[in-house]
């Protein structure tokens, strides 16, 4: 019988070489019991799925016990944030204090990496346009091109009057003459992928790993190596990344790129040609057409057979008849302007993709359009993601590790269900455990749900949020993160309370993310208005953050194309969807917007869900038990008192 306890406890324990490197260092429980289920799963060659919240320490469990067996791994991450810890604090640790050495190698998708050729051919052509502060950003990059070793873009961040001209020569795919490149023996993308092919450990992120999915799933060469196991850290990101990646989609920016770009080789070489000209001019005009057919506001919404015979089907054929009139412009010239070659190729791609969508007879795909401003997405997208990747994932390596804060929507082996349908895994094929959460959530937290509050369908719900706000502020001294499940919500409150409030408010869109986080933190008593990209990823430790609010449960939109063709599945297959779709989705929402507060042994503050459904619908015991061990209050006085 496997000893795996003993293993872990040389590795994790009183006496171990990482004990040794830290100071004042304290075995943690939830470590070594995620350590140990790491090793069982390995041994056993099953699938393990693993909740494991903020302080655990959950990098060291599965790097350690991986990399002392000498175990070839991958390890995924969702956010640049984990792989930068990764690299750069855990794996530091790990070397220091295994005795096994290993080579390590970090695989970042192309636009990370700068292109010579590309570059050169930037300065050559476009250095007279450029500012005078552009032209002195191009000589930092020079400086650090006769230095650098991997082309990295992050090595450029503390470059001073950094413009946004990266894009012009990036290592772009679309540009890419692969072997035939004069510079491929210099190719800083085809180093790093040599490198990962060699490495015993490569760190990348989710899209980049099913992206190189996706390419393998087409017949093309793949990016990244064969490992022994392949860990997914913040897995909980999964299920939508390999909705976009197995899907189809044509974007009015696809299309407006390759106009520029066709147009720039053509002066690159000072070639005009007048039937190039028109199809370029005509492609421009019929893409017009198509987005005026669409919703001039923010929207998404399904596509259906029958209006593809009226204005907008009548525009979307209008588009296609140009890309290919502009291939049959394209072709003559090619001998002339080597450069189109890229953009031919493009174009079919595009056509390929917009026949495979406007079909709209693939059975297991949802056919849905989204607008943005000026911009239009047309996509096809699987509506299950467990075939795909029972197809194309679990060939890939012996072992798949998943982990997050936030797989397990109650309590028990049946927890995971809901996730781990969508990964393609049944029951008995793999381990799933929850660990208990490493804070004292039972004393240095409150779970608070307002009494006698109308539910969010009620036309008083609004102002009864507004106040409720109001005074929960007054008694945190700020120090808050409101979420909202909906922009015209947040704009209501803060149109309500801007006047009102005496601590400084931040609100989503007035900055970047990364600034409003910055501020937040540095001015103690500031209170930070958000919407879903503040629900997850904001590590704010410390007295700033002292209270979350979320205005309601975040159930997901049944008019949006994606969630309405997900529950018409399941209906389908006999399954109700309120509850075995809806409910899940909206606790591992919740779970983590209210997993923004407790970051540090140390913290403490008010969760506070303004949604009585949570406590009073026939579902409430599935959020309560979703969540961490809080005391729950219905009396806003007890929120007062806490703050004392």
């Amino acid at each position: 019988m496997v000893d795996w306890q003993n293993q872990v406890k040389q590795l994790f324990g009183a006496e171990s070489l990482l004990a040794q490197k830290i100071v004042g260092y304290e075995p943690r429980l939830q470590q070594e019991r995620m350590a140990t289920l790491v090793l069982q799963a390995v041994d056993a060659n099953r699938p393990l799925l693993v909740e494991a919240a903020t302080g655990t320490g959950k990098t060291l469990a599965y790097l350690l016990p991986l990399l002392n067996r000498g175990k070839r791994v991958i390890v995924s991450t969702a956010t640049k944030a984990l792989q930068d810890q990764i690299v750069g604090k855990d794996l530091t640790l790990v070397r220091q204090v295994l005795p096994r050495r290993f080579t390590m190698s970090v695989l970042k998708g192309r636009a990370n990496y700068l292109c010579q050729l590309r570059y050169q051919q930037f300065k050559g052509t476009a250095s007279v346009r450029l500012s005078l502060r552009e032209q002195r950003w191009l000589s930092h990059v020079d400086r650090w091109l006769e230095n650098t070793r991997t082309g990295d873009r992050d090595e450029l961040e503390n470059t001073p009057d950094g413009p946004n001209l990266w894009a012009q020569f990036h290592a772009d795919a679309n540009y890419c003459p692969g072997r035939a490149c004069p510079d491929a023996k210099e190719c800083f993308l085809a180093h790093a992928r040599r490198r990962a092919m060699d490495a015993d450990l490569v760190v990348v992120n989710h899209y980049l790993f099913f992206a190189d999915l996706a390419v393998k799933d087409g017949g093309f060469g793949e990016l990244l190596p064969k490992a022994d196991v392949v860990v997914f850290d913040e897995a909980h990101r999964i299920p939508d990344i390999v909705t976009r990646f197995f899907g189809w989609e044509i974007t009015s920016g696809q299309i407006q790129e390759l106009v520029r770009d066709s147009r720039d080789q053509m002066e690159a070489v000072g070639l005009v040609d007048a039937a190039f000209t028109g199809g370029i001019e005509n492609l421009e005009n019929v893409l017009t057409e198509l987005r005026n057919a669409f919703p001039q506001e923010n929207a998404r919404g399904a596509l259906f057979q029958d209006p593809m015979d009226q204005s907008r089907g009548q525009a979307w054929l209008s588009v296609e008849a140009a890309l290919h009139r502009l291939l049959d412009c394209m072709e003559p010239i090619i001998p002339k302007v080597l450069g189109l070659t890229g953009c031919m190729r493009r174009t079919t791609e595009l056509l390929e993709n917009s026949g495979r969508i406007r079909v709209l007879q693939d059975p297991g795909r949802v056919h849905w359009f989204e607008t943005r401003g000026r911009f239009l997405t047309l996509s096809a997208s699987p509506i299950e993601t467990g075939p795909t990747l029972r197809e194309l994932l679990y060939p890939t390596a012996d072992c798949h590790l998943f982990t997050s804060a936030t797989l397990a929507t109650g309590k028990g082996d049946e927890g995971f269900h809901f996730f781990a349908r969508q990964l393609g895994l049944e029951p008995g094929e793999m381990m799933v455990h929850r660990l208990p959460p490493p804070f004292d959530h039972a004393n240095r937290t409150l779970l608070y749900v307002p009494q006698g509050f109308p539910e969010p369908s009620h036309k008083d719900f609004p102002e009864a949020v507004v106040e409720e706000i109001f005074q929960l502020l007054d008694f945190s001294h700020g120090r808050a993160l409101v979420l909202f499940t909906s922009q015209r919500m947040l704009e209501f409150v803060h149109e309500r309370l801007r006047d009102r409030l005496r601590f400084p408010l931040l609100v989503q869109g007035t900055q970047s993310n990364s600034a409003l986080l910055k501020r937040f933190t540095v001015e103690v008593s500031s209170v930070l208005l958000g919407l879903s990209s503040f629900w997850e990823g904001v590590d704010v430790p410390g007295e700033s953050l002292s209270m979350v609010v979320i205005d309601r449960l975040p159930f997901a939109s049944p008019g949006d194309p994606l969630v309405a063709a997900k529950s018409r599945w399941l209906e389908s297959q006999q399954i109700n969807p309120f509850k075995e779709m809806y409910i899940p989705k909206a606790i591992l929402s919740l779970k983590q917007g209210l997993g923004r507060l407790l970051r540090r042994k140390d913290d403490r503050g008010v969760m506070a869900v303004l949604d009585r459904r949570m406590v009073d619908k026939w579902y409430a015991r599935w959020f309560l038990e979703g969540l961490p061990p809080s005391p729950l209050t219905r009396e806003r006085e007890a929120v007062r008192r806490f703050f004392q």
